[in-house]
C-alpha cells in the first residue's frame, strides 16, 4: 500500500469540468453507445476521463482508516474484542459514521461475547450505511446468524435469501440457507440449495458436512458437530470420521486467556484418568502467536492431543464465542453437551460430563 498522506483528487478545474460534462451526459442519455452519436467525440473522451479519475479517486481510502480497520481485524483474530471494537469505531468515525463493514464487524465483536440484542443493533446501521451489493449481502449474512442463534429461524431464512440475492457468488450466504432450511424441516429446498453450493465446497471439511446434510437432511436436527479438518502437533489428522467411535472433549483455549491457564492443572489431571481407547481429549489454541504455544505446551507437558487453529478455521465452524469453552461430543459426533468459562469444580463439572457420554 502507498503511503499517501491523502487520496489523489483531480484538481478543482477537473473536477468542475466533470461535473458539468456529466450533467451534458445526462440531457444526452448517454446509456448506450448508440446515444453517444450526437455527443462530440471531445466530450466522449472527457467524459471517460473524468469518470476514470473519479472511480479512481473513489477507491483509494484513507490511509489512517485502512490501518485502523486492519487494527481491528488483527485484534478481532486474537479473540481481543476490546481493542478491535476500539479500532472498528475509530475507523468508522473517520468514515462519518457510515461505513457499513466497520458495523458489521462490531456486530461480530457482540456476536463474540454473547451480546446478539446490540449486534442487531449494529447489523441494522450496516445494511443502512451500504453502499454496495457485497455490503448488504455482507450485512444480511451476519444478520442471519444472529437470529439463526436466537433460533429466529423464519426471520434468519429471510435474512439469508436476502444476502443470497443481493451476492449470487456468496457461498456461505447460501450454504447458510441451505442449514436454516434444514433446520426447518423443509428438506427439499434446503438440499437443493446444498446442491448448488457443494461443488464449490468439494475437497474441504464444510463440503463433507454439505455430503452429510444431502444424504441425510435429518442429521442437522441432530446437533452434530461440525465438520471439521485439523492437524494435531504430532502430525496426526483428526476429524469425526477417525474420532467415530470415541467420546471426544474438545478444549477452546489460548495462551492469553488467564481462566484458561486457571484450568491447565485440572485438565492435564483429567487426560492422565482417562481411557485413551475410549475417550479423545484435544486442545485447540486461539489467537496465539505459533511459537508461543509451542513453547507453552512443552514446557507445561501437554502431552494429549494439541491442534493449532492458526486460520480459526475450527473457531468458526464451532461458533465459539467465549473462552475456555468445552464441547463433549458422542461416539457418533454429536455435540451432547458444552461448557463455558472455569470454575472451581470444572474438572468434576467435565469428568461427570465424559462419564455420562460413555453411558450411551
Amino acid at each position: 500500500m502507498n503511503n499517501l498522506s491523502r487520496p489523489f483528487f483531480p484538481s478543482a478545474l477537473l473536477s468542475l469540468l466533470c461535473r458539468k460534462l456529466a450533467v451534458a451526459g445526462r440531457r444526452f442519455a448517454l446509456v448506450n453507445s448508440s446515444a453517444c452519436l450526437g455527443v462530440p467525440r471531445a466530450v466522449q473522451v472527457l467524459l471517460f476521463v473524468c469518470s476514470s479519475v473519479l472511480l479512481f479517486a473513489l477507491q483509494i481510502q484513507n490511509p489512517e482508516f485502512e490501518r485502523e480497520l486492519q487494527a481491528g481485524k488483527s485484534a478481532a483474530g486474537q479473540s481481543d474484542y476490546l481493542n478491535a471494537v476500539k479500532h472498528f469505531v475509530r475507523a468508522n468515525e473517520l468514515e462519518q459514521n457510515k461505513c457499513s463493514e466497520c458495523y458489521v464487524w462490531l456486530a461480530r465483536m457482540d456476536i463474540g461475547v454473547g451480546k446478539l440484542e446490540l449486534a442487531l443493533t449494529q447489523i441494522d446501521k450496516a445494511v443502512a450505511t451500504a453502499a454496495t451489493a457485497s455490503q448488504q449481502s455482507s450485512a444480511q449474512l451476519y444478520r442471519g446468524v444472529v437470529l439463526g442463534r436466537q433460533n429466529n429461524l423464519p426471520q434468519a431464512e429471510a435474512a439469508f435469501k436476502a444476502a443470497s440475492t443481493a451476492n449470487p457468488q456468496c457461498v456461505e450466504c447460501r450454504f447458510n440457507l441451505g442449514f436454516v432450511l434444514l433446520k426447518e424441516s423443509k428438506d427439499a429446498e434446503g438440499v437443493a440449495v446444498l446442491k448448488s453450493v457443494a461443488p464449490e465446497l468439494a475437497g474441504t471439511p464444510r463440503g463433507r458436512e454439505v455430503q452429510r446434510f444431502i444424504a441425510d437432511p435429518s442429521r442437522i436436527r441432530k446437533n452434530y458437530a461440525p465438520e471439521f479438518s485439523a492437524k494435531l502437533k504430532s502430525g496426526e489428522e483428526v476429524n469425526l470420521d477417525t474420532l467415530k467411535g470415541k467420546v471426544v472433549l474438545l478444549d477452546f483455549w489460548g495462551v492469553w486467556c488467564a481462566p484458561c491457564r486457571v484450568s491447565l492443572p485440572s485438565l492435564k489431571g483429567l487426560a492422565s484418568k482417562v481411557d485413551p481407547a475410549k475417550v479423545v481429549i484435544i486442545s485447540i489454541d486461539e489467537g496465539d502467536p505459533r511459537q508461543t504455544w509451542e513453547k507453552f505446551i512443552q514446557e507445561n507437558e501437554m502431552k494429549w492431543g494439541q491442534v493449532y487453529d492458526g486460520d480459526l478455521s475450527l473457531h468458526n465452524a464451532f461458533g465459539v464465542d467465549g473462552f475456555p469453552r468445552y464441547y463433549i461430543l458422542s461416539r457418533d459426533g454429536i455435540i451432547l453437551e458444552e461448557f463455558k468459562g472455569w470454575n472451581q469444580n470444572g474438572e468434576a463439572t467435565i469428568a461427570d460430563a465424559i462419564a455420562r457420554a460413555l453411558k450411551q
